[in-house]
């Protein structure tokens, strides 16, 4: 079974990982030794079934303890049962993989919970068997059609400094939700207002951002339509670093995301528009492993 590995999503890691594209074949022998993450919590999310000597030589007593905590969730004896333990492994590993990489990763992040939580339902080891090898079937089948992005394909939603502000927004009323708690300041001469690469049929639309030159803050954005003078705002999330728009987006507003680097990885925090306004829809922590696979742990759906 062919895994893309370091078929990264360069949207995600251009700035942070060099990354050569190279094929290689999922090795069932990490079962036992694991993929060389840096963290427990990580390394035993992909695999329950690892050797607890293993675990305690790289983490100590606590991951041993993580680890014994982690099998309770599943069925008594799956372990001992080779081929689940397999099945069970390559699952989670490619359910990860396919997280982390996919071009939609809304709709697949709720694919793999339901997934999951039918999974969660198994209580012996016969249907863990019964229900595991359609399902990493699945993962595998997407993960190969997944597109290949690089840094060039990375497209900032912010563009140029906007002229005249003043003049051009002058139908905004101020101050914006949270703008004088983030700004400290409820005037114009706080904010700066950037055009966007983002396109709206009959839509007008502005970021904006605190004028402190930080590389994370409160982001805004306002969209002004043809047939009105009011600008309204989209958008309002706090403490983001830069957006960016997600390559081949399928809506007329596209999905937008937002990274920030962690100790364990980094953050990305995925943004869709509906009922009038860009709101947070998915968030996940991305790491590679030691053969350099993006994975995705930690999936949070608000």
């Amino acid at each position: 079974m062919l895994l893309k590995l370091g078929r990264l999503f360069m949207v995600f890691f251009g700035l942070l990982f060099s990354v050569d594209a190279v094929y290689a074949q999922f090795d069932r022998s990490l079962l036992k030794v694991g993929v060389g993450l840096s963290s427990a919590a990580q390394e035993i999310s992909l695999n329950p079934c690892i050797s607890e000597s293993v675990i305690k030589s790289r983490f100590g007593q606590s991951g041993v303890e993580l680890l014994r905590e982690n099998k309770k969730k599943w069925p008594a004896s799956m372990c001992e049962n080779t081929q689940v333990a397999i099945g069970l492994f390559e699952w989670l590993y490619l359910s990860s993989a396919l997280q982390a990489q996919t071009d939609r990763p809304v709709l697949i992040s709720r694919l793999i919970k339901t997934r999951n939580n039918g999974l969660a339902l198994c209580q012996t080891v016969a249907c863990l068997a019964e229900r595991l090898p359609r399902m990493i079937e699945w993962a595998q089948t997407n993960l190969d059609r997944t597109a290949i992005y690089r840094e060039s394909d990375r497209v900032p939603v912010k563009s140029e400094l906007l002229s005249h502000p003043r003049l051009s927004l002058r139908e905004l009323v101020l101050p914006l939700q949270g703008q004088y708690e983030w700004c400290h300041s409820s005037t114009f001469d706080a904010l700066d207002f950037h055009t966007v690469n983002i396109k709206v049929s009959g839509k007008a639309l502005v970021l904006v951002k605190c004028k402190t030159g930080k590389p994370e803050g409160p982001t805004w954005i306002i969209e002004n339509a043809a047939n009105s003078k009011a600008w309204v705002p989209i958008m309002s999330s706090q403490l983001l670093g830069e957006l960016y728009i997600l390559p081949n987006s399928r809506y007329t507003y596209p999905t937008l995301y937002s990274q920030k680097k962690l100790s364990d990885g980094i953050r990305v925090t995925f943004f869709e528009y509906g009922e009038d306004l860009y709101q947070e829809k998915l968030a996940f922590t991305v790491n590679v492993d030691a053969s350099r696979e993006a994975l995705a742990f930690d999936v949070q759906i608000p």
